[in-house]
């Protein structure tokens, strides 16, 4: 159970419930979801199991694909459908070739302004607290990168499309900011994440499913090892002389490196593997692959931020 869930979430309960819910099915201490899903969207929820849980900050900026419905001409406070409606303009105008050309110029790297009902804190206070007390505060801009954004279909003033983007995008924000550059408005009607990462819907498993694989004994084989999810990372293979060391959590020296990417910088991450395969720690860089090149054999050339053995 040290291993990471690929959980489908319906529309209706909340991230925490589901994780609670995971808890409870498969009598886990420790569970943690990579990305919350509001209650009225649906999809991947990646949830890590017991010591897994320590490679959650490794994974939350994995980049996450959504389809999504807007509805055009109706503009909410909460930016999707559960707000109150602040503006209402007619929408029959607007052709699909527009909305095509209007996604279009949202593709690449982006300003956004979080929303006002968000988990999003300004002096430490949630922005949805402060929201539901009537409070609207600034919020500064976030960069992010919209990888891909692929119109779908549209149907009255319903507009369906597919966007691949950096963690952190909030998708409500994206139509409501795409019906600013139509003249209508629009919120966000429908949302479903596809995939975080490598995790999708086609390999994701819903509540019930997991029961099942629970009584049946099947789920070790529908459960993502360590190895698998964090395969993203540049890696390094060290001596194995040395694994004992990293588990005691001594940095990587110079000479217990056998093998490195190609290129490397202070602040990345890359995951150290032994001779068997096994992930034993997640590092950073001290230097660059040409720093790391003049360094003393006995130089500290990799600092552990997370130990896995």
């Amino acid at each position: 159970m040290n291993n990471i869930l690929n959980l489908y979430k319906p529309v209706g309960p909340s991230s925490f419930f589901m994780v609670q819910s995971v808890k409870r099915t498969l009598k886990v201490k420790k569970a943690g979801h990579i990305g919350t899903l509001d209650p009225k969207a649906e999809g991947v929820l990646p949830i890590c199991l017991d010591r897994s849980t320590r490679l959650i900050q490794f994974l939350v900026s994995l980049p996450k694909v959504y389809r999504a419905t807007m509805t055009l001409g109706i503009a909410t406070d909460t930016q999707d459908a559960t707000g109150q409606v602040l503006s209402t303009q007619d929408a029959n105008s607007i052709t699909e070739p527009q909305v095509r050309e209007v996604l279009a110029g949202f593709q690449g790297e982006q300003e956004q302004i979080p929303p006002m009902y968000s988990a999003k804190k300004k002096n430490g206070v949630p922005l949805y607290k402060l929201a539901r007390n009537g409070i609207t505060t600034d919020r500064k801009p976030v960069t992010l990168q919209i990888y891909s954004i692929d119109f779908l279909k549209k149907e009255d003033n319903q507009v369906t499309f597919r966007v691949k983007c950096s963690a952190g995008t909030y998708i409500r924000t994206l139509c409501h900011d795409v019906g600013e550059a139509l003249g209508c408005g629009a919120h966000m009607s429908q949302l479903v994440r596809e995939q975080v990462g490598r995790f999708d819907v086609q390999s994701s498993l819903t509540i019930e499913e997991l029961s099942q694989a629970q009584d049946d004994g099947t789920l070790a084989q529908k459960l993502l090892e360590t190895e698998t999810v964090l395969d993203f990372l540049p890696e390094i293979k060290v001596n194995p002389d040395f694994v004992a060391s990293i588990a005691h959590g001594k940095p990587l020296t110079k000479i217990a490196v056998m093998e490195t990417p190609e290129h490397f910088q202070p602040g990345m991450n890359l995951r150290v593997t032994g001779e068997d395969g096994r992930i034993a720690a997640i590092v950073e860089p001290v230097v660059d692959e040409e720093g790391f090149r003049t360094l003393d054999p006995r130089d500290t050339a990799f600092k552990l931020k997370r130990v896995l053995i």
